[in-house]
């Protein structure tokens, strides 16, 4: 979760978490050989570009990759929604350096 989002007691956008749900049982159904994102660090851009110099299998054709990724965004998620639900309209907290 993104700071600040507010999914419980959202005036603005109530379904705000409903559509995560959905958002999520979406991106769990779809196939994906392919996994890249708009951070190379979703999906470890550095470590597989170091790969591609090497002979052997292309890394970015990584769908267990792909399902890792949705599935602990997916924990964190719920998780934060739980917290929320204990204290509606607390926003995501900062994330820590």
């Amino acid at each position: 979760m993104n700071p600040g989002y507010i999914l419980v007691g959202n005036k603005n956008y109530p379904q705000i978490a409903e559509d995560y749900v959905k958002t999520f049982a979406v991106l769990k159904s779809l196939p994906c050989d392919l996994f890249l994102g708009a951070h190379g660090a979703y999906f470890g851009l550095i470590a597989k570009y170091d790969k591609m110099k090497a002979v052997g299998p292309n890394p970015f054709i990584d769908p267990d990759g792909y399902r890792a990724y949705v599935a602990e965004r997916e924990d964190a998620f719920r998780k934060e929604w739980e917290r929320q639900k204990q204290n509606p309209g607390s926003p995501a907290p900062k994330k820590k350096a």
